[in-house]
């Protein structure tokens, strides 16, 4: 291979990438492609571009497949987690609630964002992990995702909603750590004792960290579901087009021999 390095224009990777304008576009503001303006116009190391193909097509490779039909093998490891942390990070802290992406049986994907004390205690402990996990688990266990808020093993709420890709359920995203009202009116001592019982934490700890639970009022309360399913949508939709550039980094792979 030739130790001079080549520039692509958009337009050039357009073509080698098999993809439009915009997206190319979106992938250099979530940061998947680097390049540079020479003149105002966007310009693309090939020896890099070379580099990233490589990079994706490895990733796809270590990969392990959902069970199911052999034609979808779609998987959670597909979506690409650093964006999905990054968007989960910005809708936790605009709607003051906290927010994880997991796998279908309950296993966390990104660290939870804006997590509020109470949570960061509980979770703590191994019993806490636990119990997080599979009260998420639970969730992705029904049907489908409503608009109505569930509790947690914890007593605290929260709302959550489905990624998918090609049709198979994959991940989901849960914002929550949220009350209804003030805890003065919301649980009992009792649920905090029992918690502090099976996590090993002190009732008297726990009870003085859910005073700083956010309290959710009407208009967030309504709010909270419908934007907890517009993200999982969009984490959806980036979820299909890496597949879908993927797929197409597999055939470049298949019919390009670099010099």
């Amino acid at each position: 291979m030739s130790d001079i390095d080549v520039l692509l224009t958009t337009r050039q990777l357009q073509e080698l990438l098999q993809v439009d304008r915009i997206t190319i576009y979106h992938m250099l503001k979530d940061g998947r492609l680097q390049g540079f303006k020479v003149g105002g116009q966007w310009r693309f190391s090939r020896r890099a571009i070379e580099s990233w193909l490589q990079e994706q097509q490895a990733n796809l490779e270590v990969a392990a497949p959902l069970e199911g039909p052999d034609e979808v093998q779609t998987t959670a490891q597909s979506l690409p987690l650093s964006c999905i942390q990054a968007i989960q990070g910005i809708f936790a802290e605009a709607l003051g609630v906290g927010a994880v992406t997991t796998a279908v049986d309950g296993t966390p994907f990104t660290p939870v964002a804006n997590s509020c004390k109470f949570c960061n205690l509980v979770r703590r402990t191994n019993v806490g992990r636990e119990r997080c996990i599979a009260s998420w688990r639970a969730a992705a266990g029904k049907a489908q995702a409503t608009l109505q808020p569930a509790t947690c093993h914890a007593g605290l709420r929260y709302a959550w909603g489905r990624i998918e890709l090609r049709g198979e359920f994959v991940a989901a995203i849960h914002a929550g750590q949220f009350l209804d009202s003030p805890p003065a009116r919301n649980g009992s001592s009792s649920s905090i004792a029992e918690l502090a019982a099976a996590t090993g934490l002190r009732a008297r700890e726990l009870q003085g960290a859910l005073k700083d639970v956010p309290v959710l009022d009407e208009r967030r309360l309504e709010q909270l579901p419908r934007m907890v399913h517009r993200v999982a949508q969009t984490f959806s939709e980036i979820g299909e087009e890496r597949l879908a550039l993927v797929g197409r980094l597999q055939r470049i792979a298949e019919m390009t021999t670099y010099p």
